[in-house]
């Protein structure tokens, strides 16, 4: 069985779909907001990738919990919510794009949100 990473694409589609969020709202930021931003868009991406990928447990959830340490959980709301609607807008299913969001935030949401150390 296909991940979910192969089901959407890969990285390539991911990374790409990160990048576009932050591009999006790179209009509305300063040189120094945008700086930190830079790093909130890697961890983002890296975080997603993990997510769709089948890695196994215990990996799975110390690797998330390491990479959810620098997100912002602001942003990556943000994010899964332009992820849900730019996969469908890409003719993923919606019930695809909704799974992969689901994933994606129940990961996080498991994570210790309080270690966030960037932006």
């Amino acid at each position: 069985m296909k991940s979910l990473l192969d089901q959407v694409g890969g990285a390539q589609v991911v990374n790409r779909t990160v990048g576009e969020f932050y591009q999006a709202i790179g209009r509305h930021l300063s040189s120094f907001e945008a700086c930190d931003h830079q790093k909130q868009q890697n961890r983002q991406a890296q975080f997603l990738n993990h997510a769709f990928s089948s890695q196994p447990e215990p990996v799975r959830s110390s690797r998330a919990s390491f990479l959810a340490r620098g997100l912002n959980p602001a942003l990556f709301e943000a994010l899964l919510e332009y992820l849900e609607a730019r996969l469908v807008e890409l003719g993923f299913s919606w019930q695809l794009s909704n799974h992969l969001v689901e994933t994606a935030g129940n990961l996080y949401g498991d994570c210790e949100q309080d270690l966030s150390i960037a932006c």
